[in-house]
């Protein structure tokens, strides 16, 4: 199962961005984020990619790296075509409120994100940077149209005191 389409909007009268994304396989997947969960997935992917890249540069140098990396996937990105929704939603039908995440960089150069559910039930996904940057790019835009304020760090920022595999949130 790859994800074929992101899709997402940030709905003002709930104060939260329904987030979904489209497989491969047909499937559809339909979550609630909240402003700290949001938060969470933007600092954490930041972090693990950071961190990854701190194997082969220094740390100030690993920080300005993921930051370029990132602004050229956001000039890049084109979020104009069309979401298809998937006819399977092995979650149902409604949006499910993600509680709860833990992301960390996996050795074949993936990150891995789970995203735990009111329900208690968890989805696991493993995206490569690229994809996981574009995912990143639409989550920033979102939170952007929010006026939330909890985007994509700037470069010269202080790192944040994370552990160096995993990034959780609860």
């Amino acid at each position: 199962m790859s994800i074929q389409q992101f899709n997402g909007e940030w709905i003002s009268q709930e104060d939260r961005v329904l987030f979904r994304f489209n497989t491969s396989t047909g499937e559809e997947f339909s979550f609630w984020l909240t402003r700290m969960m949001l938060k969470g997935l933007i600092q954490g992917t930041q972090h693990v990619a950071v961190k990854a890249l701190e194997k082969t540069h220094e740390p100030q140098v690993a920080q300005a790296v993921q930051s370029f990396q990132q602004q050229a996937v956001a000039q890049q990105a084109n979020f104009n075509d069309a979401y298809k929704p998937a006819p399977q939603k092995p979650l149902g039908e409604a949006p499910l409120l993600v509680i709860g995440l833990v992301i960390h960089q996996q050795d074949d150069g993936q990150t891995a994100i789970e995203l735990q559910l009111i329900t208690k039930n968890s989805v696991n996904l493993k995206l490569p940077p690229h994809v996981l940057q574009i995912m990143m790019t639409l989550l920033n835009k979102l939170q952007e149209k929010a006026g939330w304020g909890v985007g994509f760090d700037d470069a010269s920022s202080p790192a944040l005191p994370l552990p160096s595999t995993a990034h959780q949130v609860h």
